[in-house]
């Protein structure tokens, strides 16, 4: 197994088995704390990662044998959809069904995931796996769940402790995946002054300098090559995933001293309403 393969498998096993330890310790009257995705609760959050543990082991099985398509009842999403509700109230429903098993389900459905992940081989890593915003390598598609544990983790436990931190390990992967959540993200044609020029200056754990240009209908990544920029975040790599992911209000952040800003306050607000998490 290539070490890219093994690493990635072994960090969604990983951050899994985080997230169920922190879970395991929470009294019964915070499962019902507000979490930092608006609306849910940090059970409805940890209902949503646990039913797409057997969800993910699911689609990798059956992109494993050629199938990347739809699973009955489901189907792609068309650009510029977003699942923000259809996804929150199959979490509540989830979790409703599930009551006092959720903690159980969280690891059966995890332990299933690592043994299907486990039955990986080389040759399948390539392979086109369904995905509802369109079929994904399964070596793309596992990597997502290390996404998706890694922010939910942190949605999770925001919602306990406003101090909380993401994840390390999970970072050099979040910060590869950018680019791709901001073609997700992105809310063309909004009326923002434009055009604009983000620049992120992180020096660590995982350094990044680069620049993102706001046209209004477009977007375009570009390399910090000095000049003027309007906007200048500086953070760690955990607050600029934060902040791309939609997680960060700049205001609070600035506040909280999550982050810096230099240049147009103003515009500066506006990039959680460019770039609006799900």
């Amino acid at each position: 197994m290539p070490d890219d393969m093994k690493d990635t498998i072994e960090l969604v096993n990983a951050t899994a088995s985080r997230l169920q330890e922190f879970l395991a310790g929470l009294a019964d009257q915070q499962w019902s704390a507000d979490s930092a995705c608006e609306g849910w609760t940090v059970a409805d959050v940890t209902a949503h990662v646990t039913a797409s543990a057997s969800t993910w082991a699911s689609n990798i099985a059956r992109a494993v044998n050629g199938d990347s398509g739809p699973p009955e009842g489901q189907s792609f999403m068309t650009q510029g959809d977003r699942g923000s509700n259809t996804i929150a109230q199959g979490a509540v429903s989830y979790r409703e069904e599930a009551g006092s098993k959720l903690l159980d389900n969280f690891a059966s459905g995890y332990a299933g995931l690592k043994d299907q992940m486990a039955k990986l081989r080389e040759e399948d890593w390539g392979k086109p796996c369904f995905h509802r915003r369109g079929p994904l390598p399964i070596g793309d598609y596992v990597a997502l769940r290390v996404q998706e544990l890694a922010v939910h983790g942190w949605d999770i436990r925001w919602g306990l402790d406003p101090n909380a931190e993401i994840w390390r390990e999970p970072l050099r992967l979040l910060v590869g995946r950018v680019p791709r959540w901001l073609s997700n993200a992105f809310r063309p044609g909004l009326d923002l002054p434009t055009p604009v020029r983000y620049r992120f200056d992180v020096a660590g754990p995982v350094p990044i300098q680069n620049d993102l240009v706001v046209t209004g209908d477009m977007f375009q990544p570009e390399p910090n090559i000095g000049g003027e920029a309007d906007v200048v975040f500086t953070c760690d790599t955990g607050n600029y995933i934060l902040l791309i992911y939609g997680r960060l209000d700049v205001s609070q952040a600035i506040a909280q001293g999550r982050l810096q800003v230099r240049g147009d306050q103003e515009q500066a607000v506006n990039f959680t309403a460019w770039f609006k998490g799900f």
